[in-house]
């Protein structure tokens, strides 16, 4: 409305599909129904980065259980395929820089599909192979304390030149780290301008 965008320049960034539903209900209200919001892009993740992909083979919850089962017997390795797939996903997502000769067997049971981290990571390498899109050329990121280092690299591949990104989170409320989440990656953006808000309008004063 204040700088006459176009809705398919903007893109919204969340971390779960009732925050990004919830957002674009907000939206459809305030700016005068769905046919108004339905070209941005709002979504998580993983959720705009398979619309990115289009159609391709995905693995999922129990898929991954079951290659990463049949991984560790393979190797004969004791432990949970649970704790397994979040060791994998810390290495995928850059957490733990450590390899292990397991997490290529695990792919390899996946037979071509991609679990969720791959979701990612196969959009990052188009994208930083040189890939654009208009729709990013407002690019706007909630929660932005949850995010880990694949999602930044996401994040700046996605960042069309000459455009906005805009970025909301509080690194006191980083509960995500057990499972790669960086609250270091507002350091990332010390170039940027910054607004704190310090004033607590929603906390009762026994909390504060």
């Amino acid at each position: 409305e204040e700088r006459g965008v176009r809705p398919g320049e903007i893109t919204a960034v969340t971390f779960t599909n009732q925050a990004a539903a919830e957002m674009r209900a907000r939206l459809e209200q305030r700016l005068g129904g769905k046919r108004a919001v339905a070209a941005m892009t709002i979504g998580t993740f993983h959720a705009i980065c398979l619309e990115l992909l289009g159609a391709v083979p995905l693995a999922g919850p129990y898929e991954q259980r079951v290659a990463a089962a049949a991984a560790l017997a393979e190797l004969g390795r004791k432990g949970s395929p649970g704790a397994f797939l979040r060791a994998i996903s810390r290495h995928k997502t850059g957490a733990d820089g450590g390899d292990d000769p397991a997490f290529a067997l695990y792919q390899e049971k996946l037979e071509g599909k991609l679990d969720f981290d791959d979701l990612l990571l196969e959009t990052l390498r188009q994208w930083e192979g040189g890939q654009s899109d208009r729709r990013f050329t407002h690019l706007l990121v909630d929660e932005f304390q949850d995010i880990d280092r694949l999602q930044l690299r996401l994040l700046r591949a996605w960042r069309r030149e000459g455009g906005t990104f805009f970025a909301i989170g509080d690194p006191d409320q980083s509960i995500y780290g057990f499972r790669g989440a960086d609250a270091g990656c507002f350091s990332a953006l010390g170039a940027e301008r910054t607004v704190r808000l310090t004033e607590n309008y929603r906390s009762t004063p026994e909390i504060l």
